[in-house]
């Protein structure tokens, strides 16, 4: 029996980290069916934050008027097919992607719930980050409401006089922080998602076969 250690490095607004999820999701799955000895291994998951900072106001406004913000210098036919790829290969995985509701000035509260719920089980914090991503990519809602994220976690498993004591404060506010600083000023930073596995790296929404691959040899060393 083997034990896998990943870090992701994800920011909760950015669909390829929805999209590059689900195929983690499809690729563990998969080595764990047909890997020998693959089912009895232990797959640790770090859900470790990146904050993109696409809303520079600071309060909610809705994503179309940012995304076409920031796309300004792309013409229309290339906004157009970028969103016609995401679309499809979003797609390919389950993922509706809307581009309606809000964004929120920041995910900082999304990701301090993510790294408070560390202690949980796996499958909770692997439903956790998925609520949060379905939330805010398919169900057009602002997962910078606090509401919100409280009615998400419970939903998964959480107690809700824990999540209001959490979210009601600054606990892990700092470690949050800095953690997502760290993981920008990297020498290697290439944007997100971002997936480490024992020392070895795949940047962008990988395919399973090469998530596959890596298993293989980190289990090996």
């Amino acid at each position: 029996m083997a034990v896998i250690e990943i870090e992701v490095i994800f920011d909760f607004i950015c669909a390829w980290c929805y999209i590059g999820k689900r195929k983690l999701d499809k690729a563990i799955d998969l080595y764990r069916k047909v890997y020998p000895g693959g089912k009895y291994d232990t797959i640790n998951i770090k859900w470790s934050p990146y904050y993109l900072n696409y809303n520079p106001h600071a309060r909610s406004v809705p994503k179309s008027e940012l995304v076409y913000e920031r796309l300004s210098d792309m013409k229309l036919e290339q906004r157009e097919a970028l969103f016609k790829r995401m679309d499809q290969i979003g797609r390919s995985v389950g993922i509706n992607i809307k581009s309606g509701g809000l964004i929120g000035s920041n995910t900082r509260d999304a990701h301090r719930l993510v790294h408070l719920s560390r202690q949980k089980p796996q499958d909770v914090q692997s439903a956790l980050v998925e609520n949060i991503l379905a939330a805010y990519h398919e169900q057009e809602k602002d997962i910078s409401s606090k509401e919100l994220l409280k009615e998400i976690a419970v939903r998964v498993d959480h107690d809700a006089a824990e999540i209001d004591r959490w979210l009601n404060s600054d606990i892990a506010a700092e470690a949050v922080d800095e953690e997502a600083r760290m993981n920008k000023e990297r020498p290697d930073n290439t944007g997100v998602p971002c997936y480490i596995i024992q020392g070895y790296r795949l940047d962008g929404a990988s395919d399973p076969s090469e998530f596959m691959e890596i298993f293989g040899k980190a289990r090996v060393e």
